[in-house]
């Protein structure tokens, strides 16, 4: 099978739809702004140009996404636009984890780049930095009382293995990242500086917490740098409770730490990034016509599903583009293959193309609904449990398991017949139901089941269950959904 990824990899053509990188878009256009960020962008950065004249007061900025909402291309971007009004400097700190100290390794990054600096200003920021920096993760402690911040055990700690004081060592860092900042803004260059920090919820949150610290508490004594950072709320607000339980409240915490917050757009709407792979195709039928095209009917599967992240999207989406081109390898070796779209005008099935988009899904982030799907024995345990498994309904389901549809050619399915559509859906029954009344495998009989939580399942389930069953198989293959189901599990 590895054997035919690579055939597929060596045989793409211009004419194939690209697969797209999970690493950040490196040239953010209107044509690659596939999550709708370019306006957060521009209203970002028309900001911070604007707020030179208050970086003494104001220096640390905070970016709060979900894992997956375009982060890091939207700070690539303002990295790549405010040069020439900054200096910039991206550090991702997902590549440092290993060092036993974020805020050395920033501290080293910053000075790095900037090593043709004499080389006493490169030594002494090293030197005092790493003075204060070094017995920072064990000993800080940020305490929310009107104080501020308590540095009594840091300072314990480093005064008493260390001839230099440590207030002695602070003031000296100060000079020195001034000295720095100087030297970086010399002549004709940018008079500000910005530090963007990415990957951070990539990193262990007691290392984000005490980078986040080190970088309020002594890298803003100086007077030209800023520093914006790329975080996901919920992770670091997880690892402050974990950290402090109750003695700091989450929320409370990154406020005293970031001065200004932006957020990313939500992404109600992935149309766009579906619109890579689909195209506004609407399939004509011998029994009629979906009224929508093909690729709205892509975007109502992943909102069906409640799977909004586009990273998640992305990744499926890739798969399935993968699956596309073994298609076209294999389709003139007479092999057995799935009618789905293939992006062109040849009429596709609606259900395999759904059915092969939920199996990766399933595969690449549910992989125990992955395995459960056609398990017809879970399905009968859990049926065997409900009350009044004796009814006529329980009856009808162990029936319909009992003759199953799983291994039968999708296009010899017939919806006109009860029995049929009944087996059918049996193939499709969530595994976590709780109670069945009558119809449940009938037409709509999703809304006569009651389930253990919503699962993606049955939000599957659902989704198809509500279909117009006329057109569902209309221009179906040979191939069965356990044959289906059995070349995502061996290909992807």
């Amino acid at each position: 099978m590895l054997d035919v990824i690579y055939l597929i990899v060596i045989t793409m053509t211009k004419n194939t739809t690209p697969l797209l990188s999970n690493l950040p878009i490196k040239e953010l256009t209107s044509e690659t702004d596939f999550l709708n960020i370019l306006d957060k962008g521009t209203l970002i950065k028309d900001f911070l140009i604007g707020s030179q004249g208050n970086l003494k007061d104001i220096k640390m900025y905070a970016l709060y996404g979900d894992w997956g909402s375009g982060k890091s291309s939207l700070m690539k971007y303002l990295e790549k636009e405010l040069r020439g009004e900054f200096n910039t400097f991206f550090f991702e700190a997902w590549e440092f984890e290993k060092d036993e100290n974020l805020a050395m390794s920033l501290l080293e990054f910053i000075a790095y780049r900037s090593k043709d600096a004499e080389e006493d200003l490169y030594q002494d920021i090293l030197k005092y930095g790493g003075r204060i920096l070094r017995g920072l993760a064990k000993s800080i402690k940020i305490d929310f009382k009107p104080v501020g911040v308590n540095l009594a055990p840091l300072v314990d700690e480093l005064t008493q293995a260390e001839e230099l004081s440590f207030y002695e060592a602070m003031k000296q860092f100060k000079t020195e990242f001034r000295r720095l900042e100087d030297y970086i803004t010399r002549g004709e260059k940018p008079k500000y500086n910005i530090v963007f920090i990415d990957d951070l919820d990539r990193c262990e949150p007691e290392q984000v917490l005490n980078l986040m610290s080190a970088i309020k508490l002594f890298f803003t004594y100086g007077e030209k740098t800023l520093f914006f950072c790329g975080i996901d709320k919920q992770a670091v607000e997880a690892a402050v409770k974990t950290k402090y339980r109750d003695v700091v409240k989450s929320s409370e915490y990154l406020e005293k730490i970031f001065d200004i917050s932006f957020t990313m757009p939500k992404h109600k709407d992935v149309q766009k990034l579906i619109n890579h792979y689909f195209e506004e195709t609407v399939y004509n039928y011998k029994a009629g016509k979906f009224s929508n095209p093909i690729n709205q009917m892509v975007h109502s599967f992943f909102d069906a599903l409640e799977i909004k992240n586009p990273r998640k999207i992305k990744k499926v989406l890739n798969k399935y583009q993968i699956l596309r081109e073994f298609v076209k390898i294999k389709a003139s070796d007479q092999y057995l293959t799935p009618n789905i779209d293939m992006k062109n005008e040849q009429t596709a099935n609606i259900f395999e193309t759904i059915l092969v988009l939920y199996l990766i899904t399933l595969h690449e982030f549910y992989i125990e609904e992955f395995d459960n799907f056609l398990n017809f024995d879970k399905i009968k345990a859990v049926v065997s449990k409900i009350e009044g498994s004796k009814s006529t309904v329980s009856v009808e389901i162990n029936n319909a398991i009992g003759r199953n549809y799983s291994e039968t050619a999708l296009n010899t399915i017939d919806f006109r017949q009860t029995s049929e559509m009944n087996k059918f859906n049996i193939c499709l029954f969530p595994t976590n139901v709780t109670g069945v009344q009558e119809n449940a495998l009938g037409m709509r009989g999703s809304n006569n089941i009651t389930v253990d939580g919503v699962k993606i399942d049955y939000l599957f389930y659902k989704l198809i269950n509500n279909s117009d069953p006329e057109i569902l198989l209309e221009e179906a293959s040979n191939m069965s959904m356990h044959s289906i189901k059995e070349l995502i599990k061996n290909l992807l």
